[in-house]
């Protein structure tokens, strides 16, 4: 059904804690824009911290309320008005199946103009975040039944012979260049080599793609550390050569130690999504190591750092990861595409909700009982 009368059913976020399926009208297309059909969207932990009040995130921008969550998207396209490419530069036609990556940048500011990463920019709109849903067309979030689709999006089409929901796993997976960026700044005698130790610290959904490509980049011993025992089972069959089932820093660091030899580690990936993490990771890696921080993406509080005992004295590398790599995009399809048959990739998706279920969705979703949590419409 076409017109004035056409609704689209959304879930918006209007205040902490607070998730409701609202209906929005059914937009007019403006030049070059497209609209998606949703087919799944998934919880992410920074959807996660947003529902729990953490409204300020990178660059310090807060989140405009209302706002129709879901940035993990994949979907099929229903209408385009003008031409509408991909990100290679090849046109897209209505009922192709795409992943749409979440950030705009303006391609004007300081730092889209001196080829900085596209989550650089100064005035980036974000599917998902920081798009508001008080003016028209409303609908810039993937949890709800159509996505509009504005100019300088990226999209990249997803394989027909593909299962859908595994789309929702494409911009986490280009989160994990951050490991190609550690394997080209590693020296001789610092990370990340094949044959080197990687802990993961946190294997939730981000955690574990990190344990994924660490494994297929060659890592030696990959070293699953999480508080529960579900999410480490899922770690070992995706590869995890040891497990820590803890959330406790002396025991923890005691654990590593015992199965390093007081080595410690070449590499820490902190997807634990909580603070304290990152003073976890830095006990944790040897002299000359390196902390790739992925996991806090809002501004939730400070934590003691001893820049002596913990960075100057291990000659620590830390590399903060602002968001996802746009080259990844395509490569993380291909890697997909190339281990389907290889690695059980369908056991990352623990639950599938419908989007009038957001908030039982939401809360196994902050569940050490889940994985990667979907919605669709």
């Amino acid at each position: 059904m076409r017109g004035k009368n056409r609704k689209v059913r959304a879930v918006t976020l209007e205040g902490k804690g607070t998730l409701k399926v609202k209906d929005y009208p059914y937009p007019e297309l403006n030049k070059n824009c497209a609209i998606i059909k949703m087919e799944y969207s998934g919880i992410c932990g920074t959807d996660k911290h947003s529902f729990e009040g953490f409204f300020e995130q990178k660059g310090g921008r807060p989140i405009p309320l209302p706002v129709i969550q879901g940035h993990e998207n994949v979907g099929i396209i229903e209408e385009i008005n003008g031409t509408l490419l991909d990100h290679d530069g090849n046109e897209l036609f209505v009922g192709d199946r795409i992943v749409p990556a979440p950030n705009i940048s303006c391609g004007k500011c300081f730092a889209c103009r001196n080829s900085r990463p596209y989550y650089y920019c100064d005035c980036k709109l974000d599917y998902g975040n920081n798009i508001g849903a008080a003016k028209e067309p409303h609908i810039f979030g993937g949890w709800s039944e159509y996505l509009y689709i504005i100019p300088g999006s990226h999209l990249f089409k997803f394989p027909e012979h593909l299962d859908p929901q595994l789309g929702t796993f494409i911009e986490p997976l280009s989160v994990t260049g951050c490991l190609d960026k550690a394997r080209q700044w590693s020296s001789e005698w610092e990370p990340f080599r094949s044959g080197d130790t990687v802990v993961i610290l946190g294997t939730g959904p981000i955690g574990l793609f990190h344990l994924i490509k660490s494994n297929l980049m060659g890592a030696g011993r990959i070293i699953s550390i999480d508080p529960s025992e579900y999410r480490t089972s899922i770690a070992e069959e995706f590869g995890a050569t040891d497990i820590i089932v803890s959330s406790q820093r002396d025991e923890i660091k005691d654990n590593l130690n015992k199965i390093t030899n007081n080595l410690g580690a070449d590499l820490v990936v902190d997807c634990s999504g909580v603070a304290e993490g990152f003073g976890i990771a830095l006990d944790l890696i040897r002299e000359g190591g390196m902390v790739l921080e992925v996991g806090i993406f809002s501004n939730s509080h400070d934590i003691p750092i001893n820049p002596h005992s913990q960075i100057l004295e291990k000659s620590a590398r830390v590399i903060g990861v602002g968001g996802d790599d746009i080259s990844q995009y395509y490569p993380s399809i291909k890697l997909l595409e190339r281990t389907i048959n290889k690695l059980p990739w369908k056991k990352i998706i623990s639950h599938n909700f419908q989007i009038e279920n957001v908030h039982k969705a939401m809360q196994v979703a902050m569940s050490d009982k889940s994985m990667k949590v979907l919605l669709n419409p």
